[in-house]
């Protein structure tokens, strides 16, 4: 395998951008694939700015953009293969993998750690951002997606989820 030199979020969010381009995928209705909601997701995201960011907010933002590289690795290593045709398996293992998926998202749902509900939120808060994002996100229609799309949402979460343990943010 290859080494591959660690992108910038910026450079992932073009990438993935192009990526969508050239498969067509952006003509999708919003919650339909993965990887236009996640483009939305990134766009809005590798725009933040650290240097205004606080202790917190910066280990949340770098937990985020760590996983997300993992991540990226292996939507780039498997690319060319990710919208190929594949049988779907039967009703219950889809049921099993969205029962899964589900799981993974409450447990990183719950790692992002809440807005301080006594105190004026800045605007430069991490937290709130991404947890806005994480909910928009969590709208992803499972029910028309297919086996190679059930792994790169799992891993999405998964890598999230493992991302914000290491860190112990919250």
């Amino acid at each position: 395998m290859r080494e591959m030199k660690m992108k910038t979020p910026v450079q992932m969010t073009d990438d993935l951008a192009r990526f969508i381009k050239e498969t067509r995928e952006d003509t999708a209705y919003p919650h339909e694939s993965l990887y236009v909601d996640l483009l939305e997701q990134w766009k809005i995201l590798s725009r933040y700015q650290l240097e205004y960011a606080d202790k917190e907010s910066k280990r949340l933002y770098n937990a985020y953009w760590n996983s997300m590289a993992r991540w990226y690795e292996v939507f780039n290593n498997e690319r060319n293969h990710l919208l190929d045709p594949t049988a779907v398996p039967s009703e219950d293992l889809m049921d099993f993998y969205a029962g899964l998926i589900e799981d993974l998202m409450d447990h990183v749902l719950d790692l992002v750690p809440p807005s301080p509900h006594s105190t004026i939120i800045k605007l430069t808060d991490f937290r709130v951002l991404l947890s806005n994002e994480l909910q928009k996100i969590t709208q992803l229609d499972l029910g028309i997606q297919g086996p190679i799309d059930f792994a790169m949402i799992m891993d999405y979460w998964k890598m999230l989820g493992e991302s914000l343990d290491r860190e112990s943010i919250k």
